[in-house]
C-alpha cells in the first residue's frame, strides 16, 4: 500500500509547472527541503524521521551533476519514502532500539515532510514516523525531538481479568494527564477519583505524584502503572488495606494484598540483609540504560575526602543557595542523600531515582533512557557540586594579565590565586590542578603562556591510522563462492585501498572490482575508487564485485512477480547482482540470458535446474530456437520462462521496459535490470531454496583466534598529551602582534596536580560517517603512579615522595561498542581496603590483578600524602588543602594563600584545628559560618 498526501500545498516551481526542466525542478526541491531541515525546534511542533539511506538516495537524485544527468536521474528516482529499515523486525509499529541520528535516520519538520510525501508518497502508514518537540529540564531548558516516547503498561487495580493495555506516552506529560488517558484506555468514568501507582515491582508499589511528569517519576519503558479507582462508598480498595508503618524508614507491608508500597517519603528503593554491611558496598539499580551513571557514581563515591565530607553533613555549612551558576544547593543535597544511603552499611543495593530525576532537571541531556557517557556525567556532577558548594558568594572581576617577561612561577601563582578568588569549594580543593599552555606564533616571535585550571586529565590514545572493514567479494566465475573478508585499510584512504587489500587475499586484480553498499536487497550506493573510506558508514553492508574488462557492469535485481498491477507490490529477494554486458552495440537474447544465469548459478540449489543451467551456459549457440524447441508447449520450466527480464529504476520499484523474447537487446550504461520470476517458478526453485549464505574467510570468522593486541603504557598517553601540535584552521589562534588568526603550535604541560587525580582515556571518536572506539589496552599502575616527568614546575624536586606518587582507587569501565556498550566500575573501599567490582546492583569482591583491563575508561588516583592522612584517623590532624573549610564562605573575599611550590599547601600539621570530618568540629564550623 502506498500512502499519498493530496491536499498539501506545494511550491508551484516544484509541482505546478510540468514544462520546467527536470534538473531545475529538482534543484529547487533540494533547496526547499534543505531549508526546512534548518528550522528551529519549537515546543509541540511535529518532526518526521526519514531513513538515512533513502534520504541519501534522494540527495543523489536531486543533486546529481553528471553529464548524462537527466537520463541517469530517471533511474535514481528513490520512489516512495521507505522507513521500513527503522522499524522493529517483529513489531512494525515500533522503532528499532538505539537508532542514531545521521547514521540511521534524518529529521524533517512537518512542512518538509509534506513536500516529500506529496512528491514521492510513502510506502505504507507504518512508515509515517511523527515525533513531537518537547522541552525538558527545570533550571536549564533543553528543546529536543522525542524520538523514543515511553511505552507503559496500564492496569486497573483489582481487575479480575488482569487486563493490561500497552500505550505510548510522551515522557513530559504529567501523571495527572496520564491518569486521564488511563481512564479512557481502561474504560473508567471520568468523574471517578483515582490514584496512580508505580508497579515496576508489583510487590513494592509506589504512589505517583500527579504534579510530576513521567520523566520526573523515573518510570521505565515497559513499566506497569496501576490505576486505583475509588469505590462508590468512598473506600480505596488498595490504599485502605495498607497497614500503618512501624517506622518512617520501613516499607509498608500488606499481607492481604498482592501489592506492597514503599514509604512515600522517598523514591529510592532498597535491598538489605539482616546483618550489617560494609559501608560503600551498595549497588545501584539500573533504571534503564543508566549503567553510565552508576559507574560514575561508584567511582566518585569511593573518593574518601569527598564522601566523608558529604557523609558527615559538613556540606550543609557550604551550601551556596544564590549562585546563579549553581542549582540552588539541590544537586549537592541530592548527592549527599545518595552518599549517606550508600555508606550507611544498611543496604546492599538501591535505586537512585531521586538523584536521576534531579540530574535530568538540571541537565536535560541526561533525561530519558538513552545511553550516555560516564565521563560526561561525572564532569557535569563535579562541576554542579562545585557551584552548589562554592564559598564565593560574589565572584570578583579579575583582569587577566599577560605573562610578559615575568618568572613562570609568579605567573602560575597569580593564575591559581585568581582562580581561587572565584572558585573555592571542596571540589576545587580535591580535584583541581593547573596546566601550562604555550602557544607559539609561526610568523612572529610572540609566545603566549597561560595557566589554566583543570579537573580532568583527558589523555588521547594514539589514533587508529587503519580501519578494519568487513566486505563480501563476489567473483565472476560462477563456480566460485561468495566469500566474506575482514581487511585492514588506511582510515583516511580511498576505496581503491580497499580493492588493494582485497587483492592481497583474493589474488584478483584491484582494477577489476566495483564496491557497492547493499541494504534490504537493494543497491544503496556504487562507490568510485576515488571515494574516501571515511565516507563509508560502519553499518554499511559492502559487496565488492569482480568486473570484466571491455564490459560494462550492469546492476540487476531478483524479483517475485506480483499478482497485482501495482509495481510496489513486487517483492525483491536475494542478493542484487552486477553482471558484465556490452554496451557498444546489441547482444542476442540468448547471450543476455546466458549472462544472467551465470550470475545466479551459485544461488540455485535445485539439482535438476542447476544441471540445465550449466548445460545452457556452456553452449555456444545464440539461436533461441535451439533451446525453445527442446521445450514442450506450456513448459514453465523452460529457462526462458522462469523469469522475464525488464529494465527498472535504481530500486526496482518502477518498470521501464520488458525485453521481448528472441529480439536483440541494446544495453545502456545507466540501465538497471530486473529478473521477474513467475509465481510457479518462484515456488519451485526459489522459495526456501535460494542460497544467500556466503563463506567466511578466517579473517572474518568470529571464532577464529585473534591476535593479541599490543598495549600502551599510561606514560605513552601522557607523552602524546604533552606533544606540541599545530592548530587546525578551524581552531586558529589570534596573534595580537600579527593582528590575524594563525595556525600556531600549542603545547600542554602539567604545573600542579591535585590531591585526587581523575584521568580520562579518550577512547571515543565521532565523525559524520562512522563512530569509533579505541579498544587499545592501556597498562596503568595500581600504586606509585609518578607523573613528575611531565610536570614543569621548578619546585617539583623539593616535593617529598608522598606528594608526587599516586595510588589507584577507582576505575570506570566501558565494554562493547558505541551505542550498545555497558559501564561497570572497580573501586577500592576505604573501610576494608579491598577492591570490589560494581556492575549496577551487583557488588562482588575483586582481586587487584583483575582491575587493569582494556575496558578502562576513567582512572581515579589518590595522592599518597592524602591517603596517609586518611589512615591516621587523628581528630587533631588536619590535611593542609582542607584548611579553607575553616573560613566562612566569603562575601567580601580575603582568600587564604596557597603555596604552589608545596603542591596544595605545606606539610605541617595544625594541631590547633579539629579534623574537618570529625563530628566534634560542628561548633568551629558554626562559629566560622555566616
Amino acid at each position: 500500500m502506498v500512502v499519498k498526501i493530496e491536499d498539501q500545498e506545494m511550491d508551484s516551481a516544484i509541482t505546478d509547472d510540468p514544462d520546467t526542466n527536470l534538473r531545475e525542478r529538482l534543484k529547487k526541491e533540494s533547496e526547499k527541503i534543505t531549508s526546512f531541515g534548518k528550522d528551529m525546534l519549537v515546543n509541540g511542533d511535529s518532526w518526521f524521521l526519514i531513513e538515512r539511506r533513502w534520504y541519501d538516495t534522494w540527495k543523489r537524485y536531486v543533486n546529481n551533476d553528471d553529464g548524462s544527468w537527466d537520463a541517469f536521474n530517471k533511474n535514481l528516482d528513490p520512489g516512495p519514502v521507505d522507513n521500513t529499515p527503522l522499524l522493529d523486525t517483529k513489531d512494525k509499529t515500533k522503532l528499532k532500539e538505539k537508532l542514531i541520528e545521521h547514521a540511521d535516520y534524518m529529521l524533517l519538520p512537518q512542512a518538509g515532510w509534506d513536500v516529500l510525501v506529496k512528491r514521492y508518497s510513502v510506502i505504507n502508514s507504518n512508515c509515517i514516523l511523527e515525533r513531537k518537540v518537547i522541552e525538558t529540564g527545570t533550571f536549564s531548558k533543553l528543546t529536543s525531538i522525542e524520538i523514543y516516547p515511553i511505552i507503559l503498561k496500564l492496569k486497573q487495580y483489582d481487575d479480575k481479568d488482569c487486563h493490561i493495555e500497552e500505550e505510548i506516552f510522551s515522557k513530559v506529560i504529567s501523571i495527572s494527564e496520564l491518569e486521564k488517558k488511563a481512564k479512557s484506555i481502561l474504560s473508567v468514568a471520568n468523574n471517578k477519583k483515582c490514584k496512580m501507582w508505580d508497579a515496576n515491582d508489583e510487590g513494592d508499589m509506589q504512589k505517583l505524584d500527579k504534579n510530576k511528569t513521567i520523566q520526573d517519576c523515573s518510570l521505565l519503558p515497559g513499566q506497569l502503572v496501576v490505576l486505583e479507582v475509588q469505590d462508590d462508598d468512598g473506600a480505596w480498595p488498595y490504599t485502605d488495606a495498607l497497614p500503618v508503618p512501624s517506622s518512617l524508614n520501613g516499607p509498608y507491608r500488606n499481607s492481604n494484598s498482592n501489592y506492597q508500597l514503599r514509604n512515600g517519603g522517598g523514591s529510592s528503593s532498597f535491598s538489605s540483609g539482616s546483618s550489617y554491611l560494609t559501608p560503600g558496598l551498595c549497588g545501584l539499580n539500573n533504571l534503564g540504560n543508566t549503567c553510565f551513571m552508576n559507574s560514575a557514581l561508584q567511582c566518585l563515591s569511593n573518593v574518601p575526602p569527598l564522601t566523608n565530607y558529604f557523609n558527615s553533613g559538613k556540606y550543609k555549612k557550604e551550601l551556596n543557595r544564590n549562585n546563579p551558576l549553581g542549582m540552588g544547593g539541590r544537586l549537592a543535597e541530592e548527592y549527599a542523600q545518595l552518599i549517606q544511603t550508600m555508606w550507611s552499611g544498611q543496604h546492599s543495593s538501591m535505586a537512585p531515582r531521586d538523584f536521576k530525576m534531579s540530574v535530568s532537571q538540571f541537565a536535560p541531556r541526561f533525561s530519558g533512557y538513552q545511553q550516555h557517557d560516564s565521563q560526561e556525567l561525572l564532569s557535569f556532577l563535579v562541576d554542579g557540586l562545585h557551584e552548589d558548594l562554592n564559598r564565593i558568594s560574589k565572584k570578583p572581576y579579575i583582569e587577566m594579565k599577560e605573562a610578559g617577561d615575568r618568572p613562570m612561577t609568579q605567573v602560575a601563582e597569580e593564575s591559581w590565586q585568581n582562580h581561587r578568588k572565584r572558585n573555592d569549594s571542596i571540589v576545587v580543593d580535591t580535584l583541581h590542578g593547573l596546566f601550562r599552555s604555550t602557544v607559539d606564533c609561526p610568523e612572529c616571535p610572540r609566545i603566549s603562556v597561560t595557566f589554566d585550571p583543570f579537573c580532568f586529565l583527558s589523555l588521547p590514545l594514539p589514533a587508529k591510522r587503519e580501519r578494519a572493514v568487513e566486505c563480501c567479494f563476489v567473483p565472476l566465475d560462477m563456480d566460485e563462492s561468495i566469500m566474506k573478508y575482514k581487511v585492514t585499510v588506511n582510515k583516511n584512504g580511498s576505496l581503491y585501498d580497499l580493492h588493494m587489500a582485497l587483492s592481497q587475499v583474493t589474488k584478483k586484480t584491484p582494477d577489476e572490482m566495483v564496491t557497492t553498499n547493499i541494504y534490504n536487497n537493494k543497491f544503496q550506493n556504487f562507490y568510485k575508487i576515488t571515494d574516501l573510506m571515511k565516507q563509508v558508514y560502519d553499518k554499511e553492508q559492502l559487496y565488492v564485485f569482480e568486473t570484466a574488462t571491455k564490459f560494462t557492469m550492469i546492476p540487476m535485481y531478483m524479483r517475485r512477480a506480483s499478482s497485482t498491477s501495482s509495481s510496489y507490490n513486487q517483492q525483491i529477494f536475494g542478493l542484487p547482482l552486477v553482471i558484465p554486458l556490452k554496451t557498444d552495440g546489441v547482444i542476442s537474447y540468448v547471450e543476455f540470458y546466458r549472462t544472467v544465469y551465470r550470475a545466479i548459478y551459485r544461488h540455485l540449489t535445485n539439482s535438476d535446474l542447476k544441471e540445465k543451467v550449466n548445460n545452457f551456459v556452456q553452449s555456444d549457440s545464440d539461436q533461441i530456437e535451439e533451446f525453445v524447441n527442446k521445450q514442450e508447449d506450456g513448459d514453465d520450466d523452460g529457462l526462458f520462462n522462469l523469469f522475464k527480464m525488464k529494465s527498472v529504476n535504481a530500486y526496482g520499484t518502477q518498470e521501464y521496459q520488458t525485453f521481448e523474447e528472441g529480439c536483440n537487446i541494446e544495453i545502456k550504461e545507466t540501465m538497471y535490470l530486473c529478473a521477474d520470476w513467475n509465481t510457479n517458478a518462484y515456488k519451485k526453485y526459489v522459495l526456501d531454496q535460494w542460497n544467500t549464505k556466503e563463506k567466511l574467510h578466517e579473517s572474518a570468522d568470529p571464532l577464529a583466534p585473534k591476535k593479541t593486541p599490543i598495549g600502551l603504557q599510561l606514560q605513552d598517553c601522557m607523552k602524546l598529551f604533552t606533544t606540541k601540535e599545530q592548530l587546525d584552521k578551524d581552531d586558529a589562534w589570534y596573534c595580537s602582534n600579527c593582528t590575524k588568526h594563525q595556525q600556531a603550535t600549542k603545547k600542554f604541560d602539567l604545573w600542579m596536580l591535585p590531591p585526587v587525580l581523575v584521568i580520562h582515556l579518550k577512547r571515543f571518536s565521532y565523525t559524520r560517517y562512522y563512530r569509533d572506539k579505541l579498544d587499545t589496552f592501556v597498562n596503568f599502575p595500581l600504586k606509585n603512579l609518578d607523573l613528575s616527568d611531565f610536570v614543569v614546575n621548578p619546585h617539583k624536586d623539593a616535593w617529598p615522595r608522598n606528594k608526587r606518587f599516586y595510588n589507584l582507587i577507582a576505575v570506570s569501565n566501558h565494554y562493547g561498542g558505541l551505542g550498545g556498550g555497558h559501564y561497570t566500575a572497580y573501586a577500592k573501599n576505604y573501610h576494608d581496603g579491598k577492591w570490589h567490582y560494581f556492575d549496577d546492583s551487583s557488588v562482588s569482591p575483586s582481586s587487584e590483578d583483575r582491575v587493569v583491563t582494556k575496558a578502562a575508561y576513567m582512572l581515579i588516583y589518590q595522592r599518597q600524602d592524602l591517603e596517609e592522612w586518611l589512615n591516621k584517623k587523628s581528630p587533631s590532624d588536619t590535611f593542609p588543602y582542607l584548611e579553607p573549610l575553616f573560613s566562612p564562605r566569603a562575601t567580601a573575599f580575603n582568600p587564604p594563600r596557597y603555596n604552589l611550590g608545596e603542591q596544595n599547601g605545606d606539610d605541617d600539621d595544625d594541631d590547633d584545628e579539629d579534623d574537618v570530618f570529625n563530628n566534634n568540629h560542628d561548633e568551629a564550623m558554626d562559629t566560622a559560618s555566616t
